[in-house]
């Protein structure tokens, strides 16, 4: 009787019929879904500390005058003294708190290094989410649309019709990566829709062996998002082929290293684009995973492949192309090559084959800040080539400003995950001044924008004769948004 009774379920579900009151997970293949009414909260009073933020029109603001005479409890209080912080790292922060916060990868020089010391960075968020849980019971009064149970069962079902009304999305991923073990653990964060403090596309994954993955709504429209097939498959699947590259790239760290001669020519555009620049890996890894989105949606639903090459190209990933084309290579020659792993080598041979070009703008500052407080960082990496070697700037200083912002603002955060701030979209590139602070007392390190020539990926589509030299004069860097003087 209770197996009639879970077929009936599923074929109702089949049917587009709502989840089962109780309901708060379901399990399709290898992937569990989950709705959790904690983060929902955490989620929310952290978008409502900054309500010049908060848009005119939609749910936001439907909630902002809603809990308008509750803005004055100490959550709200704990929210903003975060900064405009990313929502990756909160989320990193909710699903392992007690993590230490630290960065590794592959720098410049081919060395592989851990930056650590934004403990206290954590501690502000620990204190938050504390804060937004002792915060619930007092907007439980409050009737707030798209937060009850019903809601959330409504986003739940809407996901569910999304990954079961075709091919499973995660047998997808997984048949096309030949890592047969992967599994998924995704959450449904419905108030942490990212805007401009994130990348386009932000993992907001937490570190660790457990794929465990957050999946945000669209920030345009945050309430129909999970209503739209397209859109989970988009942004689920961008996800789980970021657990595919992970395991990849540590299971063949020479592929990082291998090709560490294009990331002058790539980070640039990632920077750009709102990524960090700091770690080699991490660049590749993004534009991998792209590539391998692309790729798994052309075989399963080609009719929304275009809307994941066009987000990769107008986010400036410069080597989707090229990947694309190794990538097609391993899809027809499987039986050669029965997991990505196994291709690792022709994909790396792929990538020394990348045509390069040169282009005018400023040399990287070669430097890695460490998010200490709301308003300083700390130097903790200065490359040797760096333009602010030999002006007085050290390991260890104090950093409160950057080209005047305050550091609570991103640009060079690890790990913290860099800002895509209007104000920031030059650095680091383009960075001019640092505000330090050294025995107490204030000063500023300046490097004047020399421009010089620097290294790019030639888009598949161009040719040669139009990004080479113009006359004299080479033309400048798509990433650069200074003018040139």
């Amino acid at each position: 009787m209770k197996r009639w009774g879970a077929l009936l379920t599923v074929l109702l579900l089949g049917c587009g019929s709502p989840l089962p009151e109780a309901t708060t997970a379901f399990t399709v293949g290898k992937t569990v879904v989950r709705t959790d009414s904690t983060l929902d909260m955490v989620g929310l009073v952290f978008q409502l500390a900054d309500t010049a933020r908060v848009p005119p029109v939609g749910p936001l603001r439907r909630w902002l005058r809603a809990l308008t005479t509750e803005l004055g409890d100490s959550a709200f209080a704990l929210a903003r003294g975060l900064g405009p912080s990313p929502v990756g790292m909160v989320l990193e922060t909710y699903a392992e708190p007690d993590l230490p916060d630290s960065a590794c990868g592959l720098l410049d020089t081919g060395q592989r290094r851990c930056f650590t010391g934004n403990e206290p960075g954590k501690r502000a968020v620990r204190a938050f989410m504390g804060g937004a849980r002792a915060f619930a019971p007092r907007a439980a009064p409050v009737i707030l649309e798209g937060l009850n149970a019903a809601a959330r069962r409504r986003d739940l079902a809407d996901v569910y019709v999304a990954l079961t009304r075709s091919r499973a999305l995660d047998s997808a991923v997984i048949a096309y990566s030949g890592y047969t073990d992967l599994a998924f653990d995704v959450t449904l964060a419905r108030t942490f829709w990212t805007g401009q403090t994130s990348p386009a596309v932000d993992p907001a994954e937490p570190r660790g062996p457990a794929a465990r993955i957050f999946l945000a709504p669209d920030p345009v429209f945050p309430t129909r998002s999970y209503r739209s097939p397209n859109y989970v498959w988009l942004a689920l699947g961008h996800q789980m082929a970021h657990a595919v590259v992970r395991r990849l790239l540590a299971e063949h760290p020479e592929l990082a290293e291998r090709t560490l001669r294009l990331r002058p020519a790539v980070e640039g555009e990632m920077v750009r684009s709102g990524y960090a620049s700091l770690f080699w890996d991490e660049a590749l890894g993004e534009q991998l995973a792209r590539a391998l989105t692309v790729r798994v949606l052309a075989a399963t639903r080609p009719t929304v492949t275009w809307a994941a090459r066009s987000e990769a190209l107008n986010t400036n990933m410069a080597l989707v192309p090229w990947l694309e084309d190794a990538l097609l290579r391993y899809e027809r020659q499987r039986q050669r090559y029965p997991s990505l792993s196994s291709f690792t080598a022709d994909l790396a041979a792929a990538l020394d084959s990348v045509p390069l070009d040169t282009c005018r703008a400023a040399p990287s500052p070669g430097l890695a800040l460490v998010g200490v407080a709301r308003n300083r960082s700390v130097l903790g990496w200065m490359a040797q080539d760096s333009p602010f070697l030999g002006r007085g700037l050290v390991a260890g200083d104090t950093v409160v400003s950057v080209d005047g912002d305050s550091v609570s603002a991103g640009g060079l955060l690890v790990p913290t995950r860099q800002l895509n701030l209007r104000w920031a979209q030059h650095l680091p590139f383009e960075l001019g001044v640092l505000g330090v602070r050294r025995g107490g007392r204030p000063y500023a390190v300046s490097v004047p924008v020399n421009w010089t020539e620097r290294l790019a990926v030639r888009v598949a589509s161009q040719a040669r004769t139009a990004t080479g030299r113009v006359g004299p004069e080479l033309p400048v860097c798509r990433w650069v948004t200074r003018a040139l003087r």
